[in-house]
């Protein structure tokens, strides 16, 4: 449960609107919000024109929770919190889409935002901000929802609190009252705030205030009044109630002033405390730090180096520090050598000392205090994102003796009655690759590939897109497309085959056959699916038969994404396999279509395309729009908008599937090629910065290896921009015991790819039971199943492959069931069965049409 109650709410802007507290594009925000982080924690809330990046800022400078529309994006709530925010606020909607993701971070990082009172889930830890209308909130219903926490540690907040009666309400169930800086600034001043909530017993009604310094070691005992309060507060300086002089702005005599950071109370009340800088000499009116005594440990020794930078005699040992090049940096270098090598306690105490008083001599060297370092130690406890922990390789050789990283791993540690590649190397990373790591997880740590791919936001948007498109047509689908850029106004949107057959001689010859070549190998094992499948089947029932029949559906839309990349591989993927299932229409869609992409149309044999992507085209190939036929079946990959508008129409035409961002899982020992394992990596990565990549490895060796081959190949990937958010956001390698335990968990994570690049290739791949596509073997590369190896390359997502397969013929295919009835006579049992099971059920109009169906005589 949290201290503090009283938060002062900041409205961030990047104008100078006056709605906006702290104008992030000023030089001074800072400024701007200091008044109010007196009172310790704040609550910003963002406006939708602040950049990410002014958050970022903002959150290292400002201890403060965030709230704003642009946390509906996970990776900005993960960027927000590792860069220091306390805590995050997601609408439930917000949060339940991305709660897998979440799991992972601590509970009271993440604060639930609830619209009313009833909406307070008692199914989670985290803390509650209610944001509901506060006309109607009383005391006595504040005091109501005292048991509504599931444990001591959650806690509910309060938005737009403006009265004393409900900041004490809220106090008392150890609550946290959200006042807005306009309410503070006015109505109700901060000083009046927290006095609302603080007892003494003392005749005089002061408040025992024990005042700190930066690093909250105590300097003295003072007391205070509301007007000291409000004072402090004003000015931001150590203002106090003099018990035998009345107000007492400490060090306006002798200069010892103090500037004041923060304050806060203790859990009864009863105490407050004032976190200062203090000037001059000291707090005490001895002139020494504090009234108990001098500093001692490392704040003396910060106080002993500070003087010595400025005062140190000439040819002084701490003078030779500071001023003769590299002798600081050898003297850390060294004491922390020695640290590692000392054995006893006493040693070890010994070593440490000297450590710590040369680090802390290279900190006030640069102007660097204890503060500022404790502040990133606190600031790193707030990251929700860890570091993998490993030592640099081959650190001191590195950056002491300058020599390179040996290039090749001992080659006792091949198999070699196994290995078809050479022994794994490690490239020599760069400077910037040294900080550059791919996430080291245990088996327990892999986070849940299981999630939502559907984006309720993007269900929203789509949902009134598609209600649009169904009822005006295709009036309304370009009256989207021309708004969302698909098409210029007045530019066509329907291309016809002879527009398909012009582009597609439009390219070299080079290209047509690549086309060419790539459809009919898609073809061909289209072909084979469709023969393994029996068309017919007829078995005896008794007094007639029964059997089914399988048949296309009559027409398919298939989409084709036009995003950073021109797709025609999905074109085909689509369009070829429903033509093979036997679909008499076939159409394409796809947003500003490349000439690539036309091409492959006439290679498939379509008989339309649209040229509208996203949810428009999916809503004209749902229920047709002019030229457009309604489609019997959906199909093809798409943006979180296609997905959402899939989903929609899921159970009224047949789809593929809901797909989310590409993944690639690759198991392999030190039989493979760390190169070829890395590019295989990027290459997924490059899809899309969601995209995951993911190692899985028995050998530490191994994921060295690809880990320093990947950063290399990174560094000069065209695309690098948005592989390397995939790879350090998303992707991440795992360590087993065994090739056995990297199967289980590839079996586990049910990737969309999965390759295989160990001795045995084919042995292990009969152990892997769920994936979308499977690539056995060193040569076996994903990407050739996304250019038309044969199989489908669009595939199940997100560990849906447990329960779904990929795009194939069968998606284009309908089980039709028939039976017939020539002698009742023979069927009446099975009659009788039917009128006996229909009265079990209580469906008594079932009976009586069965037993109607009985021979005449045994008819009642």
């Amino acid at each position: 449960m949290s201290i503090q109650c009283i938060y002062p709410v900041v409205h961030l802007g990047s104008t100078t609107e006056c709605h906006v507290d702290v104008n992030m594009a000023s030089p001074d925000w800072h400024e701007q919000a200091a008044p109010w982080t007196v009172a310790g924690d704040i609550h910003a809330e963002v406006s939708a024109d602040v950049d990410l990046n002014s958050v970022i800022e903002f959150v290292k400078q400002v201890r403060a929770r965030i709230a704003g529309e642009f946390l509906s994006n996970i990776d900005a709530v993960f960027k927000v919190l590792n860069s220091g925010a306390v805590q995050v606020c997601l609408p439930l909607n917000v949060f339940y889409e991305y709660e897998s993701e979440l799991s992972q971070v601590p509970h009271h990082r993440v604060a639930l935002v609830v619209q009313s009172l009833d909406d307070i889930p008692s199914n989670h830890n985290h803390d509650v901000l209610v944001d509901a209308n506060q006309a109607t909130l009383t005391p006595e219903i504040v005091a109501s929802l005292k048991d509504q926490c599931v444990n001591s540690e959650q806690t509910l907040a309060f938005t737009n609190i403006t009265s004393i009666p409900l900041i004490q309400a809220i106090d008392r169930i150890g609550g946290q009252a959200l006042i807005s800086v306009s309410v503070l600034s006015t109505e109700l001043s901060l000083a009046k705030a927290i006095a609302s909530i603080l007892t003494t017993d003392r005749p005089d009604g002061l408040w025992t205030t024990l005042v700190v310094n930066e690093r909250y070691e105590a300097l003295g005992v003072c007391y205070s009044s509301n007007e000291s309060l409000e004072e402090a507060i004003r000015l931001r300086e150590g203002v106090y109630h003099s018990r035998k002089r009345g107000l007492w702005h400490k060090g306006a005599t002798s200069g010892a002033t103090q500037t004041l950071h923060t304050i806060s109370y203790d859990c009864d009340r009863d105490l407050l405390q004032f976190r200062v800088t203090q000037h001059k000499e000291g707090f005490c009116h001895r002139s020494i730090a504090s009234c108990t005594g001098p500093n001692h440990g490392l704040s003396l020794l910060q106080t002993t180096l500070q003087s010595r930078l400025s005062h140190a005699p000439e040819g002084s040992y701490t003078k030779r520090l500071f001023e003769e090049p590299g002798l600081l940096q050898k003297k850390v270098v060294e004491e922390a050598i020695e640290l590692t090598e000392a054995k006893d306690p006493d040693h070890i105490a010994s070593e440490m000392a000297d450590l710590l008083y040369f680090a802390l001599a290279t900190c006030i060297k640069s102007g660097v205090t204890l503060d500022q370092v404790e502040k990133k130690l606190d600031r790193r406890q707030l990251q929700v994102n860890r570091r993998p922990g490993k030592a640099k390789e081959d650190f001191l050789k590195k950056k002491l003796e300058s020599l390179a990283l040996s290039s090749a791993i001992p080659q006792e540690t091949i198999k070699k009655d196994v290995a078809p590649y050479p022994s794994p190397t490690l490239t020599t990373p760069t400077p910037a690759q040294e900080k550059e790591k791919l996430r080291r997880l245990t088996t327990k740590e892999i986070p849940p590939l299981h999630r939502d791919p559907v984006n309720p936001k993007a269900r929203a948007i789509a949902e009134e897109i598609m209600q649009d498109v169904r009822i005006r047509g295709e009036e309304a689908m370009l009256e989207h497309a021309i708004r969302l850029g698909d098409l210029q106004t007045g530019a066509p949107h329907i291309i016809r085959p002879p527009e398909l057959k012009s582009a597609f001689d439009t390219l070299d010859e080079r290209e047509q056959k690549v086309l060419q070549r790539t459809a009919e190998r898609i073809r061909k094992f289209a072909q084979a699916q469709r023969a393994s499948i029996q068309d017919k089947c007829t078995i005896p029932i008794p007094g007639g038969q029964a059997g089914q029949n399988v048949a296309a559906v009559e027409s398919a839309g298939c989409y084709a994404p036009g995003g950073r990349y021109p797709l025609p591989s999905s074109v085909l993927m689509g369009a070829v396999t429903a033509r093979v299932a036997g679909v008499q229409t076939v159409w394409v869609a796809s947003p500003r279509p490349h000439q690539s992409v036309l091409a492959a149309a006439h290679v498939a044999g379509v008989d339309g395309m649209l040229a509208v992507g996203g949810v428009q085209a999916i809503a004209a190939f749902a229920y047709g729009a002019g030229q457009v036929p309604v489609c019997d079946a959906i199909v093809g990959p798409g943006n979180m908008f296609v997905t959402a508008a899939k989903s929609l129409v899921a159970g009224s035409v047949a789809i593929d599937m809901l797909a989310g961002p590409s993944e690639c899982l690759i198991i392999a020992d030190e039989t493979c090629d760390a190169a070829v394992v890395a590019s295989d990596l990027l290459a997924q990565s490059e899809h899309d910065v969601a995209a995951r990549a993911i190692l899985v490895t028995p050998s530490e060796v191994v994921a060295d290896a690809v880990e320093a081959n990947l950063f290399s190949q990174l560094s000069d990937l065209p695309t690098q921009d948005t592989a390397r958010v995939a790879v350090m956001k998303n992707s991440f390698t795992v360590v087993t015991q065994n090739i056995a335990e990297a199967v289980e968990v590839a079996n586990s994570i049910a990737p969309e790819h999965l390759e295989i690049h160990t001795a045995n290739a084919s042995q292990i791949a009969t152990q892997c039971q769920h994936y979308g596509g499977l690539f056995v073997g060193h040569h076996a590369a994903e990407v050739l199943g996304d250019y038309g190896a044969g199989p489908n390359h669009t595939l199940p997502t997100g560990g849906t492959a447990r329960s779904f397969g990929g795009l194939s013929v069968h998606t284009f295919l309908r089980q039709r069931t028939w039976m017939s009835i020539d002698d009742v006579d023979e069927a009446k049992e099975l009659i009788q069965d039917a009128v006996d099971l229909a009265l079990i059920e209580g469906l008594h109009g079932h009976s009586r049409a069965a037993a109607k169906r009985l021979p005449s005589k045994q008819f009642v």
